[in-house]
């Protein structure tokens, strides 16, 4: 347990990815993790503008590479699937110069794996839409070190919501 208190530090920062500072980024013990974090929050925040070429560039190019994004549904494996999705996502964004806040709840690196869970606070406009409006993500992130360098594993996203009734989660 102690050794896992040394590996993370539970944290609720704000980052405008904008403006990255150091001393708003989760503490983790990894600092190569911590150096790629501003990378990922850029390619966040150009991807809520409708650009996704950062984000492809710091996601797993491997067949274990899994998106479960707010739009519903998932896709697992990079060429036939993941790849597409992230197409497909960022087409119903348009660029707004989005504000982006990312409120990190926890973050942990262990070896060659990291974790972050995180509040996205934004102003986007989707595609079709005239004017900007608020987003808000529960987002959790999975990364592998692969090659020396940090990408993403697994990105589970939704809309944050109000807690539900019990028997709201049952399929119908």
């Amino acid at each position: 347990m102690a050794r896992i208190a040394k590996m993370a530090s539970i944290v609720a920062v704000s980052v405008l990815a904008s403006s990255v500072d150091a001393a708003e980024l989760p503490k983790v013990a990894d600092p190569s993790f911590a150096a790629f974090l501003p990378s990922f929050i850029e390619g966040t925040k150009r991807f809520m503008e409708g650009d996704a070429t950062l984000w492809k560039q710091n996601a797993a190019h491997s067949e274990d590479a899994i998106i479960m994004g707010a739009w519903g549904a998932y896709e697992k494996g990079w060429k036939e699937e993941v790849s597409d999705r992230y197409d497909w996502a960022v087409q119903r964004f348009q660029d707004s110069e989005a504000d982006l806040e990312i409120e990190y709840l926890n973050a942990m690196t262990s070896g060659d794996l990291a974790f972050t869970t995180a509040i996205e606070h934004a102003r986007v406009k989707l595609a079709g839409q005239n004017e900007a409006k608020p987003m808000t993500l529960r987002a959790t992130q999975v990364f592998r070190k692969e090659n020396g360098q940090w990408k993403l594993i697994l990105r589970h996203a939704d809309p944050l919501i109000a807690k539900i009734a019990t028997e709201a989660v049952l399929t119908k």
